[in-house]
């Protein structure tokens, strides 16, 4: 299965590459699965405090906020006063609930960024997503299932890795989609990677809500929002993803 791979905010095709490396060598390893990583579309400069984090520049990003001069705030500004609420969906309104740039236009091009990327690179069977990516991934689902609704054209991506991601965006109205008040559904088979130590674990968990739970996997590597990488972690997930390729395929 060939897999689109898309980074964090802030990340790139190359810094991902390095990230998933042992979760590739695993599954290169018996040609389960082959992997395309991209750039997100959007130039960025990391957020004040966080320079060093995200290592060396190019830095991109796939959603940005459509005016940039804008006072109301890009939401990866709040990552650093996260909510925790009763439920991942009332946490990720409360971090959502006022003040928030709009992202329509950006979220639009990205989508059709990666449709052109699929038609050209593909096919891809399957898509993987870190953080950022991971809710643009989710996005870009619901796109492919909108258009088979109003194109009769069928989905080319059969299944989705999600590490540390949050909900997607409804690709009709741009809201972010919360199982608690949508009745939009991701209909393929899914695989949540998530650490319980995760400060944003809450996005993760909302965004798994927003999957068919009858294909969805949830996978805990104990940490916090990183990509795993011990061997032993890193054998049991390959179980996992290889067993998801075979359902999702019907190999």
């Amino acid at each position: 299965m060939k897999f689109l791979c898309l980074p964090g905010a802030y990340g790139s095709a190359e810094k991902f590459q390095v990230q998933l490396a042992p979760l590739v060598n695993e599954l290169t390893g018996d040609k389960s699965a082959e992997f395309h990583f991209i750039n997100g579309p959007c130039e960025a400069v990391p957020p004040k405090g966080f320079e060093d984090f995200f290592g060396k520049p190019p830095f991109y990003r796939f959603i940005e906020p459509d005016d940039k001069t804008s006072e109301e705030t890009d939401p990866l500004s709040r990552i650093r006063d996260f909510p925790e609420c009763d439920t991942p969906e009332e946490t990720m309104r409360e971090l959502m609930k006022e003040g928030v740039a709009s992202c329509i236009l950006s979220t639009i091009a990205a989508i059709d960024y990666l449709f052109r990327i699929m038609e050209e690179e593909g096919p891809f069977e399957g898509i993987i997503g870190y953080s950022e990516g991971a809710t643009v991934a989710g996005t870009l689902l619901l796109a492919e299932q909108r258009r088979r609704e109003l194109e009769g054209r069928e989905p080319m991506i059969k299944c989705a890795i999600f590490f540390a991601g949050w909900p997607p965006l409804d690709p009709s109205t741009f809201a972010m989609v919360l199982s608690d008040e949508s009745e939009v559904m991701i209909d393929i088979h899914t695989c949540h990677i998530i650490g319980s130590l995760d400060p944003y674990v809450g996005g993760s968990l909302a965004l798994y809500n927003t999957c068919d739970p009858d294909v969805a996997y949830m996978f805990d590597h104990g940490k916090g929002h990183t990509l795993p990488r011990e061997k032993a972690v890193i054998k049991e997930l390959g179980d996992v993803i290889r067993n998801m390729i075979t359902e999702a395929t019907g190999a």
